[in-house]
């Protein structure tokens, strides 16, 4: 994304003496925090999942991955299953003493042309189960297993939580491949299954799931240096192309309720701005007005009302947000009259007026940062500090972030839980880039059984 902001900013760029802007909006003395609060969470414990003869090792798979899951949902602290606690009753008297308060067990038995995961979840602390559940599962081998097991996991922190987790969802990203162009790459939220769903001699950027979850929109180079946008089919394969008369099309983002695309065109002449697109109707190309300078890298609020993006009208790139109508709009990223600023790559939280970006630190290195959108000129909060931190986009959860990064692991996609300041590598050892989180790809109620 990097290299895309500088050919903007560097390329495209109006002189700043040519730019007006009104400074009777711009929040002053805005300083960045780093803001983490000490967090209690319950002790969880997963047991070992039962299975017949045959699904043994099946059922003990399902049950590391429901544990990973409610590990990476950063709302437990997970405990050990003891050996003399892996088997029989549940002893809540002797889990209580050990400090517990949820224990999960599951069990893996026969359906046809699947599984079925029996989940419960006891409440130590009352000394009762809290909630049981059946749920379908495909064969092993099918591709949406490990989806389900995941969902499944999402349901049991609903359970202990109110609020269901970010498991049952997919990261896209871009990597370059063997012949110099790109891959568009797709991995689970654990970072398992990754698997490529795309790739050409061309490079591709900025792809963006919609919120469905059936299609990806991204850029795509072409051989006169122009930049396409288009949009792929995930069941079928197919490829849509949605503008393709401007030099530059990129930094697409579908609204919420996936009627309409917004994304930055540059032509020949004039500066990057903001349009949309009817998907639905895949037609009516409208501009959306949003001031002076290079307008790019629109993010959608949760109601669809509202966008933030990037703009260079203060002669260096800062976050503003306007109405997704167009008109006026109002700077979100700090800003202290003489010093430089640098901050680019917005994302609005899909829960809440939170929107992330990255941006440079005092320490000069690019680093993530949210700010509120409800309150704009309050503390920007810096939540990374290690390394570079760039690129970052929302899990369905509202709570954790994937970016890309360098940290003493190595150069990749890493998430973070917002509330907590705890980070874990997603995919190493590749050039990964530009990633976007999806919404939930599948919720627990559809692999549901009743009456069990």
């Amino acid at each position: 994304m990097r290299r895309i902001l500088l050919f903007f900013m560097l390329v495209l760029a109006a002189p700043l003496e040519a730019q007006q802007q009104d400074t009777s909006r711009i929040p002053t003395g805005v300083r960045l925090g780093m803001i983490y609060q000490p967090l209690k969470r319950p002790t969880l414990a997963v047991r070992p999942f039962s299975g017949e003869a045959e699904r043994a090792a099946l059922a003990e798979q399902v049950g590391e991955i429901v544990r990973r899951d409610l590990d990476y949902s950063d709302r437990f602290e997970i405990f050990e299953t003891p050996p003399q606690l892996r088997t029989g009753p549940v002893e809540y008297a002797t889990w209580n003493n050990l400090g517990v308060v949820y224990v999960v067990t599951g069990s893996l038995e026969p359906l046809e042309n699947g599984h079925l995961l029996r989940l419960a979840l006891h409440d130590v602390v009352y000394g009762t189960v809290r909630q049981i559940q059946a749920f379908a599962l495909p064969e092993a081998g099918d591709e949406n297993f490990r989806l389900a097991v995941h969902a499944a996991a999402d349901e049991v922190v609903r359970w202990a939580t109110g609020q269901p987790g970010m498991a049952a969802s997919r990261i896209v990203f871009v990597r370059r491949g063997r012949d110099g162009g790109s891959e568009l790459m797709v991995v689970d939220s654990d970072g398992e299954n990754l698997r490529r769903i795309a790739s050409g001699s061309r490079a591709m950027m900025s792809p963006v799931w919609s919120p469905d979850g059936s299609r990806i929109a991204y850029s795509v180079e072409q051989d006169d240096a122009s930049w396409h946008l288009v949009e792929r089919v995930l069941a079928t394969g197919e490829v849509r192309t949605i503008s393709s008369r401007a030099v530059i099309s990129m930094t697409p983002a579908y609204s919420p309720d996936g009627r309409r695309l917004a994304f930055a065109v540059t032509g020949d002449r004039s500066n990057a701005e903001i349009y949309d697109y009817d998907v639905q109707q895949r037609c009516c190309l409208r501009l959306v007005r949003g001031g002076p300078g290079e307008d790019i890298s629109p993010t959608y609020s949760p109601d669809g009302r509202r966008l933030a993006f990037m703009s260079d009208r203060l002669g260096q790139p800062h976050i503003y947000v306007m109405s997704a109508e167009g008109g006026e709009a109002t700077l979100l990223s700090p800003y202290v009259y003489g010093e430089v600023g640098y901050y680019t790559s917005p994302d609005w939280s899909p829960e809440s007026s939170l929107v992330a970006f990255h941006g440079r630190s005092r320490g000069g290195r690019f680093q993530l940062m949210i700010a509120d959108a409800a309150k704009p000129g309050s503390t920007v909060q810096q939540i990374t500090e290690e390394g570079t931190s760039e690129d970052p986009s929302w899990a369905p959860d509202g709570r954790h972030i994937v970016f890309k990064g360098v940290r003493s692991t190595g150069y990749g996609l890493y998430v973070i839980d917002t509330a907590t300041g705890r980070t874990r590598p997603l995919v190493l050892g590749s050039d990964a880039r530009v990633p976007d989180w999806s919404p939930a790809l599948l919720r627990a109620s559809a692999l549901t059984v009743r009456g069990e």
